[in-house]
């Protein structure tokens, strides 16, 4: 287990920006899905 996790540390630097990519995308997908609801609610 442990050996798994050391060998794992160089591609947490990768994974943590691919990780905030992907925050980054849902958050700004939310926010276009308020703004059409927004729009069709008027």
């Amino acid at each position: 287990m442990q050996q798994a996790t050391t060998a794992a540390v160089p591609s947490t630097s990768w994974l943590s920006r691919l990780r905030e990519l992907a925050i980054r995308a849902v958050d700004l997908h939310l926010q276009h899905c308020a703004v059409l609801a927004e729009a069709y609610r008027r």
